[in-house]
């Protein structure tokens, strides 16, 4: 059964066709386009699918609050609704998910090649697995016995985890804005975290990482600070959630400060959780470097979907 997935985001939307048989997908065709180039998602597939394409089940991750089958792109003035675009596309089975639950359905997927591990720690097999991803903002995720699970843990407080981090702490108090985690573990968190450290506000976060691998004091600073924070948020979360089977630091920012999250330090921070260090040294800790891991999770989604669809056609 022919099967179509997609990860769109307020930039990239990647789209993918391929095929469901014998439980297992495989790609056929893959394309990525700038999502801000198409007034709507119908005009986004059409582009895509080509003549002689009639995928039966689909399974689409955009980045936006999903309710009742509706979904409103939160950096694209698009309005999806699931039970239209099954009957324009001609789709028997039709899924919508936040791009964030895609990514973490798409980790039993993604290739060993894709990730820098950071602790290779001992993994449970089937343990819950947490996947934090710093971008534009911060998503949080779990993949629970196959099954995603959304959460707005990027929205949690910022825990200081020593004298510096308290100061940042009481200069964003000071300033008035908003001390969540999201505040710091985004690209504009990495942009505080640069004037922080004594940096220019003109520059934006691709800037700031660029200047850090570089060697610029101020930003290999915050670079370095933004990587102990994040660090250390990721092992708050992993004691809450017991992520025996990995936690995932994934989005955009993290492949682009690898040499930073490498550091000794960086480790130390993930477990310095009196009394739970050693629990910690005991999960797996890695770095997503591939950006089709939504991609991969829409996929196992539409499979999922495609599934469905044969199961009914041998009981109908």
């Amino acid at each position: 059964m022919e099967i179509l997935a997609a990860d769109i985001g307020g930039s990239r939307a990647r789209l993918l066709i391929g095929d469901y048989r014998d439980g297992r997908w495989t790609e056929r065709r893959r394309a990525i386009y700038p999502s801000g180039d198409f007034a709507d998602l119908d005009s986004l597939l059409l582009a895509f699918l080509q003549p002689g394409d009639a995928p039966q089940a689909a399974c689409l991750a955009l980045a936006g609050p999903l309710e009742n089958g509706r979904l409103r792109m939160t950096n694209l003035p698009w309005t999806v609704d699931a039970a239209d675009l099954a009957t324009r596309f001609k789709l028997r089975r039709l899924r919508l998910i936040n791009d964030f639950a895609a990514q973490a359905l798409g980790l039993p997927d993604l290739p060993a090649s894709s990730l820098c591990t950071l602790q290779a720690g001992r993994p449970q097999a089937d343990a819950p697995r947490l996947l934090i991803g710093a971008g534009t903002g911060l998503g949080v995720a779990q993949l629970v016995g196959g099954s995603a699970l959304q959460s707005e843990g990027g929205h949690a407080g910022f825990a200081p985890a020593d004298a510096g981090q308290d100061a940042l702490l009481q200069q964003l108090r000071a300033n008035g804005e908003d001390c969540s985690l999201e505040t710091l573990l985004s690209g504009r968190g990495l942009a505080r975290l640069h004037r922080y450290a004594g940096g220019s506000a003109a520059l934006d976060a691709p800037a700031i990482g660029s200047a850090a691998l570089a060697g610029e004091p101020a930003a290999a600073a915050a670079a370095a600070l933004f990587a102990r924070i994040y660090a250390a948020t990721a092992g708050n979360l992993a004691l809450t959630t017991l992520a025996h089977g990995g936690v995932y630091l994934c989005g955009g920012i993290a492949p682009r400060l690898l040499p930073f999250l490498q550091a000794p330090e960086v480790l130390q921070a993930f477990s310095d959780k009196p009394p739970m260090q050693a629990l910690l040294r005991e999960i797996p800790l890695h770095v997503v470097i591939d950006d089709l891991l939504g991609l991969y999770g829409a996929a196992r989604g539409a499979a999922l979907l495609a599934a469905e669809c044969l199961a009914g056609d041998a009981h109908g």
